[in-house]
């Protein structure tokens, strides 16, 4: 499973000790690997000299979080004071999605001003198919969309990302709400939720179905897949051309 580091990592080597020489840096995109014996998780990553393997104690550094974001704004009508923090899970879900499939650390301001040229910003929040019509030709990428929980495991473990589009039945939201499917790891969905914060999945009702390791979450696919219901399509598939 590919994802872009967005803040510096620490690492530790294979037996857990720490290595104050290595860090994974802002920009890195990695590949993460199941959680070993000693529960570590494999991380390979670019440097000057090569690829290399490090290891991290939790998935903290993967994720851009919306609530970072109060003072970049998200307007349309209705909702003219709107910010990213508010309103802009789309946004910060497009920028991690083009960062998994390129390496590329795309800006969120960037992108919100583009949904709002592109009037894919909506008063209901973000019009994913318009946003990503426009923006993944940019970086050779495309989307398909489907309803099929089936479809989006297969894309995940050939590679893809997936825009995830959340009904807000109490699981990853409790209003409708974008998130990015990242991979499989350990036969689990690995999830970046824009909207996370502290003891967001500590209710007993999500702890029973998700696990969260640093900003990254885990679920099975059909934890997933019941929170997208009432949603078409569920799922954006993102592709390389």
């Amino acid at each position: 499973m590919k994802a872009l580091a967005y803040k510096t990592v620490s690492v530790c080597l294979q037996n857990g000790a720490s290595d104050p020489k290595s860090r994974i840096d802002p920009g890195d995109l990695c590949e993460i690997s199941g959680k070993t014996m000693a529960g570590l998780y494999p991380v390979l990553y670019p440097t000057s000299r090569g690829p290399k393997t490090r290891w991290v104690r939790n998935l903290k550094g993967f994720l851009v979080n919306q609530n970072d974001y109060a003072s970049i704004p998200y307007p349309a009508p209705g909702y003219e004071k709107a910010t990213i923090k508010s309103s802009g899970c789309g946004v910060c879900s497009a920028v991690m999605a083009v960062g998994a499939m390129t390496g590329r650390k795309e800006s969120v301001q960037r992108i919100a001003n583009c949904a709002v040229l592109w009037n894919a910003r909506v008063s209901g929040g973000t019009l994913m198919s318009r946003l990503l019509t426009h923006l993944l030709p940019e970086h050779d990428l495309f989307y398909s969309g489907t309803s099929s929980v089936a479809e989006l495991v297969k894309h995940l473990k050939s590679g893809g990302v997936a825009i995830c589009n959340t009904a807000g039945r109490g699981m990853f939201s409790t209003g409708g709400h974008y998130i990015v499917a990242l991979g499989m790891l350990d036969g689990k969905v690995c999830i970046a939720d824009p909207g996370l914060y502290y003891g967001k999945y500590s209710s007993a009702k999500r702890r029973a179905k998700v696990t969260v390791s640093g900003d990254l979450i885990f679920a099975d696919a059909a934890t997933l897949d019941a929170d997208c219901v009432g949603r078409s399509p569920r799922y954006y598939l993102i592709s390389k051309r």
